[in-house]
């Protein structure tokens, strides 16, 4: 009976050894010369980085269990998208970023996609996921910070993020069934020309995420990743909920959430209603104006409508005054208040300066001559 306990033990062993690793590769190329194997935990939390919008990027509760967090934002440092710095002076675009996922693949495709990529994987992932968890990983998590769902396109238009599928958003995903639909390979393979064109001119960074066939009961997350997800997914419905009976009018009037707009903002629309819908409303604090309209309302002559958002200031329930700025007024300004501070501290070094000059000054002056006054000669 432990013969047969041994041998079963050793024969699984075997299996997890022979199962293939799912291959990532990234455009433009990343110099590995031996690729790094990492956990689905791990490439789950790269891809979101890559593919998460402005202000929804992962933080450090995505990172997995058992993994140090110093290695997993060197790992995101080195394979991830690279953010501009805080406080950066020029205006610096991103590229868009698009995750293209093949799944159920066998060793002789991922060795056809290998040869028409002309390189090697940037990045391996031991252990695949089951084919029954990629779904979940791309429609509750990828889809969840702001990616498009690339299958809307054809594999020519999600090659370019110029294309109307995009809805000017800058991130996609796409799954492929390989074993399914096997001329998918095909058709990428006509245009990794344009992919590597593409993001050697930084407009759009490509990650191929190569999928084997994959049976078993592995997913993308842990056990507390998964718990925060199905939290949020209660939090989600929750607020539907919420929508579907609201409140009475004697009711606590709730704060509205504002929302900032995921797409790129125009500087100028041509009717109020789109430059509202490309704002989202200018995000709640502030209204769609024509810049070239006259006092009256009326537009002047020879001029074309140009409607942008016109920001306002909000006061919280507490009292305090938010100034708002940027083209969807989604951006805190804090101008009036760096002034202030400025102001204030230039004021204090003045005054402590002018302090210590007037203590020097008083201390140069010289002391009378008052020693030898009441001193009388002897006759």
């Amino acid at each position: 009976m432990k013969l047969s306990a041994g041998l079963l033990a050793v024969l699984v062993g075997c299996a997890a050894a022979s199962q293939p690793h799912a291959e990532v590769f990234i455009l433009p190329a990343i110099d590995t010369s031996s690729p790094p194997a990492i956990t689905p935990s791990l490439a789950r939390l790269l891809l979101l980085q890559r593919l998460a919008s402005s202000g929804q990027e992962p933080s450090l509760q995505d990172v997995p269990n058992g993994v140090d967090s110093e290695n997993a934002v060197s790992l995101l440092n080195r394979f991830g998208k690279s953010i501009p710095p805080l406080f950066s002076g020029a205006k610096t675009s991103r590229p868009s970023q698009l995750v293209l996922m093949l799944e159920n693949m066998n060793k002789e495709q991922m060795g056809e996609l290998r040869k028409a990529l002309g390189m090697s994987p940037a990045l391996t992932i031991a252990d695949p996921p089951a084919d029954t968890s990629h779904k979940d990983l791309v429609e509750l998590d990828l889809y969840r910070v702001g990616a498009l769902d690339g299958n809307k396109c054809s594999v020519q238009q999600v090659a370019n993020p110029l294309e109307n599928c995009w809805g000017g958003k800058h991130s996609a995903v796409a799954r492929y069934r390989i074993s399914e639909d096997p001329e998918v390979l095909q058709q990428l393979a006509k245009q990794l020309k344009q992919l590597v064109q593409l993001s050697k001119y930084g407009d759009l960074q490509t990650t191929i995420v190569a999928l084997p066939g994959s049976k078993g009961s592995g997913k993308w997350t842990d056990e507390q990743q998964e718990l925060r997800r199905r939290q949020a997914e209660q939090v989600i419905s929750a607020i539907n909920q919420t929508a579907k009976h609201p409140q009475t009018a004697s009711s606590v009037k709730a704060e509205p959430v504002s929302y900032p707009s995921s797409g790129r903002v125009q500087s100028c629309y041509d009717s109020e209603a789109a430059c509202n819908e490309a704002t989202r409303n200018c995000t709640g604090h502030g209204s769609c104006m024509d810049k070239f309209a006259s006092g009256g309302g009326g537009k002047a002559k020879d001029k074309v409508a140009c409607f942008s958002c016109h920001c306002q200031a909000t006061r919280s329930e507490k009292g305090s005054l938010t100034h708002w700025g940027g083209a969807s007024c989604a951006k805190q300004d804090v101008s009036v208040p760096f002034w202030l501070f400025a102001g204030f501290t230039v004021a204090m070094i003045g005054i402590v300066s002018m302090s210590i000059r007037l203590l020097f000054n008083v201390g140069e002056e010289k002391l009378p001559g008052v020693i030898g006054a009441g001193v009388s000669r002897s006759k």
